[in-house]
């Protein structure tokens, strides 16, 4: 009887150890600068904050901070919970290629601990969605289903052709929706909520085309189906000239109609374009190489810049 009391006492001890082994491996490396690398806010922060403050000025309520900041951080944690789920869904692949960016992919930390940053990054994103109603709860559950969805490899709508880009279509679209549709009116059309959604719809879809257009080759090579993969660099080249060029008759339309201050679309414009020059004639033998990497440090610098000004103005 002692000896099966101690064998259930042992049993019992290495299924403890067992589990302290467990939590220290999944925390393993885990710490600010992977969760940062994890999250890429450089991609998207000040991109969604802008996106707020339009739906915020669309329902006139643009100088409520609290509604800005609360809804602007649910989005940017949805995100965070998205990139971090890319990161440990991708590992393996990355592993391969030998991803710089992956630092699953790198060992430096555990793929665990991506999905553990992925589902405190979420759980963070609800809480603050709640607090704004039911309606800005229900469409960050929707942007949160849906990237997930986008990256899961059983399901991994980022391999399919065309349903790629109507994913980013509908989450930059869904990103303005949750301020646009915070206030207690719930649900509008009105106010031009409905060009300004497409707007941020085409913004979202034209990044990544022009992503996969620079990617192209390096997709060809790893036998990677994107749209652009499967439509050919020719074809696409010129579906992004004609989303560029809806894109900037929306946007000239929303200023005409006093909806967009002009001058805060000026220095989008004027500081994107700044930033990107300056990589290229900074860096000329790597011109392509430079501007691409600028691009996301100029949008975003671009963004801060005109919601400075949209509230400067406004």
């Amino acid at each position: 009887m002692m000896g099966y009391q101690i064998t259930k006492s042992q049993v019992s001890v290495d299924k403890e150890k067992k589990f302290v082994r467990e939590n220290l491996q999944l925390l393993k490396g885990l710490n600010i600068s992977t969760i940062l690398s994890l999250a890429r806010l450089h991609v998207y922060v000040p991109i969604c904050f802008f996106s707020t403050t339009v739906g915020l000025d669309v329902t006139n309520r643009l100088h409520e901070l609290a509604s800005l900041f609360i809804i602007g951080l649910a989005n940017t944690f949805a995100l965070i919970a998205t990139f971090a789920f890319n990161d440990a869904e991708d590992a393996p692949d990355d592993m391969l290629a030998r991803s710089p960016k992956n630092v699953i992919a790198l060992g430096r930390v555990s793929k665990g601990a991506g999905y553990l940053v992925a589902a405190v990054a979420a759980a963070i994103s609800i809480s603050l969605a709640i607090i704004e109603g039911i309606t800005v709860c229900l469409i960050i559950l929707a942007i949160l289903i849906t990237t997930f969805l986008y990256f899961w490899r059983r399901f991994r709508m980022k391999a399919m052709p065309f349903w790629d880009t109507f994913v980013h279509a509908v989450t930059g679209g869904l990103i303005f929706l949750s301020s646009a549709w915070s206030s207690q009116e719930g649900i509008i059309w009105g106010n031009q909520v409905l060009p300004i959604c497409l707007i941020f719809s085409l913004g979202t879809m034209l990044a990544l085309l022009v992503h996969g257009l620079y990617e192209y080759e390096d997709d060809m090579n790893a036998n990677v189906r994107t749209t652009v993969v499967v439509l050919g660099k020719r074809i696409s080249f010129w579906i992004v000239v004609g989303i560029f060029s809806l894109l900037t008759g929306l946007i000239i339309n929303e200023c005409y109609s006093g909806v967009f201050p002009l001058i805060s679309i000026i220095s989008f414009f004027i500081v994107v374009g700044t930033l990107i020059l300056l990589s290229i004639m900074l860096f000329p033998k790597k011109a392509i190489y430079m501007s691409k990497r600028m691009v996301p440090w100029a949008v975003n610098s671009g963004a801060i810049s005109t919601i400075i000004v949209w509230y400067l103005v406004k």
